[in-house]
């Protein structure tokens, strides 16, 4: 009896251990099982214009405050932050260059044909610009459908990739607590079975939006996706991946309702356009600005919901026209149009390019170049020795050249004298004083004044001559009084040509 018993009370014991061990087998076969399954390669492809802010955008992403500002083709990557998983995944991160010309033959190396259906387009565009917000996404728009016509897809494959895409749009439902409850719950209860963690959605519903209520048995039991009809301009040019429009620098919009004087009206009818934009290719819209970090976690958090089907429970934000989020599937045509309604002065046909037209170039935004101080200074020397030249020139020969003007035309004896500058010397002879006196007689006051220099000249010979010493032309004509220079009579020549008689005489 003793045996029997120590055999019945050990046959429970072992049987308990198998249990035991086939449940931790189980544990650990499933989590083996998951930690094989690593998440999809994905990538982010960034295109916009030079000094639109996509470098300092995407570096905010990755939690940099220093961005590494790169030409031609740049490469980065972003670290997913999940604390439930060792393997994070890290999101690659390609931008191209700012001018089409240079990206056009790089876009080959970010988007190929075996990863287009991994890849999420992203159009930068900045608000410092309104009057190019949309030739700009048109401009970038156009070069990746040129490049995907490219790339040859087989088009079976590329109507999946749409109609993928369409169904995410169409069945977009608004984040409520039942709906995140729901999509909860629903994820814990498949964690282990489908390899996700809490924080994520099952892999059946990675293409499904998050705030949308379908169960993951519906799916499974339909084996194709039902596309229904789309509304009025919705989707009409879908390129088969999800398109991101960000729109930065968004906090300039107080500095263009001073400097050009924008109302809330041409801001409604900015988000208007690019609303109808977005319905277009299916894309979500952004207004970020990362001085004021806006909107900058909120589109990381989305992008991560894009690309491995993380939650997210924020909704469409359009009261703040500064920060403005407008998921893929929330809008529609009727919706935008509400913002016609505020449209005042402005009608709903008139053209974006009539309504946001470029201002002129100031000069305080032009770039200006310093001169070399070397040419500077030699040319400004120039400038003032040039100045200068004419002042000199009429207080010197100016007064001569006016007097003999003036006597040229009365005595054409006096005329052909060649007047001298002041201190140079000359040496009249008796004939010129003859002819000076006589010339000045008929000339009046006008000849007086013009030999007034020849005069004092042949006077001061003359006084040399009689004291005995050598005749030594004067180099001044400073050192004698001048004659009168205005008198109406020809008292004064006459009187001259006396006194310069009788020395005549006497020598």
């Amino acid at each position: 009896m003793t045996n029997e018993h120590v055999v019945d009370e050990s046959l429970p014991s072992v049987d308990n251990t198998e249990e035991k061990q086939g449940i931790w087998a189980s544990i650990l076969r499933d989590v083996k099982a998951s930690t094989k399954k690593a998440p999809a390669t994905k990538s982010l492809v960034v295109l916009g214009d030079n000094e639109s802010g996509r470098t300092t955008l995407i570096a905010k992403l990755q939690g940099d405050d220093d961005p590494k500002r790169g030409a031609g083709l740049e490469y980065h990557y972003i670290d997913v932050k999940d604390d439930d998983r060792d393997d994070t995944p890290k999101l690659g991160v390609w931008i191209l260059d700012g001018d089409v010309t240079c990206a056009s033959p790089l876009l080959k190396y970010a988007i190929k044909p075996d990863t287009i259906e991994n890849t999420i387009l992203i159009l930068v565009a900045s608000m410092t610009q309104p009057w190019s917000l949309l030739s700009t996404l048109n401009k970038w728009i156009t070069l990746i459908e040129e490049h995907i016509d490219r790339l040859k897809i087989d088009p079976i494959r590329l109507r999946d990739m749409r109609d993928h895409l369409q169904y995410d749009f169409q069945h977009y439902i608004e984040p409520n607590e039942s709906s995140l409850m729901m999509m909860s719950s629903s994820s814990s209860s498949t964690t282990i079975k489908n390899g996700t963690t809490n924080n994520r959605i099952p892999n059946s519903l990675s293409s499904v939006s998050v705030a949308s209520t379908t169960t993951p048995a519906s799916l499974n039991n339909t084996d194709e996706q039902v596309v229904l009809p789309l509304g009025e301009g919705v989707l009409t040019k879908s390129l088969g991946i999800p398109v991101i429009v960000v729109i930065t620098k968004c906090d300039t919009m107080s500095t263009l309702e001073k400097d050009n004087d924008y109302k809330d009206e041409q801001f409604d009818f900015m988000q208007y356009h690019l609303r109808k934009f977005c319905l277009e290719y299916g894309a979500a819209l952004f207004y970020t600005s990362v001085k004021e970090k806006k909107n900058i976690d909120k589109l990381y958090r989305y992008i991560l919901h894009k690309c491995y089907g993380y939650l997210f429970p924020s909704s469409a934000a359009i009261v703040e026209r500064d920060a403005i989020f407008i998921p893929a599937g929330w809008d529609n045509t009727k919706k935008a149009e509400i913002l016609l309604e505020n449209l005042h002065r402005l009608k709903p046909t008139d053209h974006y390019s009539d309504v946001f037209v470029k201002p002129p170039l100031q000069r305080d935004n032009e770039v200006v170049t310093a001169e070399d101080d070397q040419e500077f200074l030699a040319r400004l020397q120039l400038t003032l020795n040039r100045a200068s030249s004419p002042g000199r020139s009429e207080e010197t020969s100016s007064p001569l050249l006016t007097r003999n003007s003036m006597t040229s035309g009365a005595n054409s004896g006096i005329g052909m004298q060649t007047p001298s500058m002041p201190g140079r010397p000359r040496n009249p002879t008796s004939g010129s004083v003859s002819s000076s006196g006589g010339g000045g007689g008929g000339s009046g006051s006008g000849s007086a004044a013009a030999n007034e220099g020849a005069l004092a000249t042949f006077f001061n010979n003359l006084l040399t001559r009689k004291a005995g010493g050598p005749a030594t032309p004067t180099t001044t004509v400073s050192s004698t009084p001048p004659p009168p220079r205005q008198n109406t009579d020809n008292s004064v020549v006459d009187s001259t040509n006396q006194n310069s008689q009788k020395q005549q005489e006497q020598s």
